[in-house]
């Protein structure tokens, strides 16, 4: 195996589940999801083999995650978070994801909050709220990196998570 495959397997190895939750997160179809998650990686290899240069694989995945979800959503437009949040086996397993992020500030309300609360209270807030912090708190994804994959300015990503942060408060009162 030379560097540039040793290279994107550990690429894979780190950021595969994540990638997978973060799709299980906004599809409400798990094989669909586990299918996107692969489709990322195949295209994310592509590029690379291409030659071109990667700064920030993270970045770079959650970009191509993104785009293949928004595909699947012009495909589907039944598909939502909300139906995932609807079926119960899926919301245990995205509530067991939200609790093992130890580090963001999310985690300490889903401890105060009863967790289905609190995913029902995220499942409230709008569409681009409801992106934003979904990747910054479940995903543990930067606002640059978050602005990298939505193709927006990084300030615009901090406002929106600040406002989502805001009405999220507001629901859960």
């Amino acid at each position: 195996m030379d560097d540039k495959q040793q290279q994107f397997a550990a690429v894979f190895e780190k950021h595969s589940n994540e990638l997978f939750r973060h799709c299980t997160m906004r599809l409400s179809d798990r094989e669909r999801a586990l299918e996107l998650t692969q489709e990322t990686f195949l295209r994310a290899w592509k590029y690379a083999e291409r030659g071109e240069e990667v700064r920030q694989w993270r970045a770079l995945l959650y970009r191509i995650l993104n785009n293949l979800i928004v595909d699947e959503y012009r495909k589907h437009t039944s598909q939502s978070l909300d139906a995932l949040l609807e079926n119960e086996e899926t919301q245990v397993a995205v509530e067991g994801a939200l609790l093992r992020d130890e580090v963001d500030a999310l985690e300490s309300a889903m401890v105060r909050f009863d967790s289905a609360r609190a995913l029902v209270a995220l499942k409230e807030l709008t569409e681009p709220y409801r992106t934003a912090l979904v990747c910054r708190y479940i995903d543990g994804l930067s606002p640059r990196e978050i602005a990298e994959c939505m193709q927006e300015s990084e300030n615009a990503i901090s406002v929106r998570i600040h406002r989502g942060l805001k009405k999220l408060r507001t629901v859960l009162k």
